[in-house]
């Protein structure tokens, strides 16, 4: 199967190879002639399946190496999975054979699943429609059957309490963890995590709505959506411990148990909108790192990146890159290396609504993305340190560039096909 992953270089020697071990190991996960149809592997190695949470995650990454037919096989299956008879879940984690993989499911009864997974998918859906511009990712068949239910059975059957969150009962057993926190699944009401995703998941929802011109039905999404962040930065802030709460128990008090997931995940939403609560945040997460596995810490280096915390970031890419690194050949490392690379490193986003490409350079040195796939093309980018970047635009549309430098932003239109550069 033929695909054009997007190539990188730079000065600094110690990024071109953290990138080309990130890009063959990633590329040892693709399978492109399985039964379930193109796809890579995205849980734990050796299993030959890929589950919803390190699919989410991946997704990116595998985008940036030309896997968009992937992507879109393995989003179909899990959308393809939602059923009555496992009250609205979908499969956890299916194998390159199409089935639900055997560890984490018995039967429709009796099968491992965390329900912030449903609210993961959508997301995943929005994010990589703004990278692709394909429509499908919000409007197919199967995916919109998917929002809908999540939306309108999904989040009502697994709200037991009624405030419109979905929640843990301790009965439920591994039927319905109410967060991605695994070391511990019990004691416990709502989860950061699980809250915070289920409002990324209304504005996806909202968003897919927009593109069938329902406009009531978006916004009641974005009405629910606000209500959520008005929740948790309203009653989730811990003034003594001064980060979010990581749990909630049924009785309304907050749990002290301590999870690096739940403080990471809030920040991943964008659901914190304080820069002082996001600072502190950030504090509270990064004193857990050196203790965080593989899975969690995958996503440190882009979140980092995002919020503008170079340095951190940096140190923390570097580590998961190291030939050392235990544990570095799980498949969530290899692609979430090179989504913050390229997307916090090199900072590129994009919004396909508004044919916006977004760049932001962390770089201390000349350093270049080229071959990056968007929309029906492709972009090319170039930063001189963090004083100059030059594009050149083949992503098959007319573009707005909004290039963010230490100074501020400037903001040009190219034309498809054109180069054009901004200066700090």
């Amino acid at each position: 199967m033929s695909r054009q992953p997007a190539k990188f270089t730079s000065d600094n020697k110690r990024l071109c190879k953290g990138f080309e071990w990130a890009k063959a190991q990633a590329e040892e996960f693709v399978r492109d002639d399985a039964a379930v149809g193109p796809c890579y592997e995205a849980t734990l190695p050796g299993r030959d399946s890929f589950c919803m949470r390190d699919f989410s995650h991946q997704s990116v990454g595998a985008n940036c190496l030309g896997l968009a037919e992937h992507n879109r096989n393995m989003m179909r299956a899990f959308t393809d999975g939602v059923s009555e008879s496992k009250d609205w879940c979908t499969f956890w984690e299916i194998t390159f054979e199409g089935k639900p993989t055997p560890v984490d499911y018995t039967n429709d009864s009796d099968f491992w699943y965390n329900l912030p997974s449903n609210f993961d998918i959508m997301d995943t859906a929005s994010r990589l429609y703004d990278l692709t511009g394909d429509s499908s990712y919000l409007l197919s068949p199967s995916i919109e059957n998917f929002f809908r239910i999540t939306l309108e059975k999904y989040i009502p059957k697994w709200d037991r309490d009624g405030d419109g969150i979905v929640d843990r009962v301790d009965s439920d057993g591994r039927r319905g963890v109410a967060s991605y926190e695994e070391a511990g699944t019990t004691g416990y009401a709502c989860a950061a995590d699980a809250l915070s995703l289920e409002y990324s998941a209304f504005k996806a929802g909202a968003r897919m709505f927009l593109m069938k011109n329902d406009h009531e039905k978006a916004g009641e999404c974005l009405k629910k959506a606000e209500r959520l962040h008005d929740i948790f930065n309203n009653e989730w802030w811990g003034s003594e411990e001064q980060r979010f709460f990581e749990f909630r128990n049924g009785d309304g008090s907050f749990n002290p148990k301590r999870s690096d997931n739940n403080l990471m995940t809030p920040l991943r939403t964008g659901i914190i909108t304080d820069s002082s609560q996001i600072e502190r945040q950030f504090r509270a997460l990064m004193e857990l790192e050196d203790s965080m596995n593989v899975e969690i810490r995958s996503y440190i280096p882009m979140l980092l990146w995002k919020y503008g915390r170079d340095d951190e970031a940096m140190h923390v890419w570097l580590k998961m890159t190291d030939e050392n690194y235990k544990r570095r050949e799980y498949p969530e490392v290899s692609y979430a290396v090179i989504e913050a690379l390229l997307c916090g490193y090199m900072g590129i986003g994009a919004d396909f609504d508004g044919r916006i490409l977004k760049t932001r350079s962390a770089c201390a040195e000349t350093s270049c993305v080229t071959g990056f796939p968007l929309w029906n093309g492709t972009v090319d980018v170039c930063h001189e340190e963090k004083k100059k970047t030059v594009i050149t635009n083949r992503s098959g549309y007319d573009l707005t560039w909004i290039a963010e430098f230490p100074s501020g932003t400037k903001t040009v239109t190219v034309e498809n096909g054109k180069t054009a550069e901004c200066l700090a």
